[in-house]
């Protein structure tokens, strides 16, 4: 591989983890702020996983071990949005909660992450369609982005497709852009209707 790309790949690299780290926290002081206003579990379940997943995407950009990312923190962090988002009221698919706990003993790493990553995606989805919560679309998007990455993650295992690994950044990096303008977006609806009350 010749130097410029190896160069532009590890920007791009830590680049991804830089700004997906960032979009979690955002997300976590987010639905932290939500909990300011009426305490909710799942709402405080959600806040506690983007947390969680911000810190290990930060533990790999600063790079420490990422194996307590990939196979500790990220895994406990999804499966806290997953929950959070099942315990939705309007949610239709609580019928599949027991699922997480069925793949934990015979998946791991980033296959694990991947499967965990389209049941989170999969929920946020049916509550954005079913209860016509449009606004859940860019978080769906968002995680349909980052299960996909972590699928081309899982890819690095295998000899003959291990340099498709590298996509997994880029899928990680639309991820986090995506996140991001939804909280701006979020942000600046919630300002507006600050400036309308006062």
């Amino acid at each position: 591989m010749p130097l410029n790309t190896f160069i532009f790949l590890d920007v791009i690299v830590q680049t991804s983890f830089l700004l997906s780290g960032a979009a979690f926290f955002f997300l976590a002081l987010l639905f932290g702020d939500a909990l300011l206003v009426r305490f909710e579990f799942k709402t405080f379940l959600k806040s506690l996983a983007f947390f969680l997943f911000g810190c290990s995407l930060i533990m790999n950009w600063l790079k420490f071990s990422d194996s307590i990312a990939i196979f500790w923190l990220m895994p406990i962090a999804l499966c806290l949005l997953f929950i959070g988002y099942i315990l939705d009221p309007l949610s239709r698919l609580r019928f599949i909660l027991p699922l997480p706990a069925v793949f934990f003993p015979f998946l791991k790493g980033h296959i694990l992450l991947f499967v965990l990553g389209l049941l989170t995606t999969l929920v946020i989805f049916q509550l954005a369609y079913t209860t016509k919560h449009r606004d859940l679309i860019p978080v769906g998007v968002g995680f349909s982005l980052l299960s996909i990455g972590e699928y081309f993650y899982h890819l690095e295992t295998i000899d003959k497709l291990s340099q498709l690994a590298k996509a997994g950044s880029f899928l990680y990096l639309f991820s986090a852009l995506v996140l991001l303008g939804w909280v701006w977006s979020y942000l600046a609806i919630r300002f507006i209707n600050i400036r309308k009350k006062n």
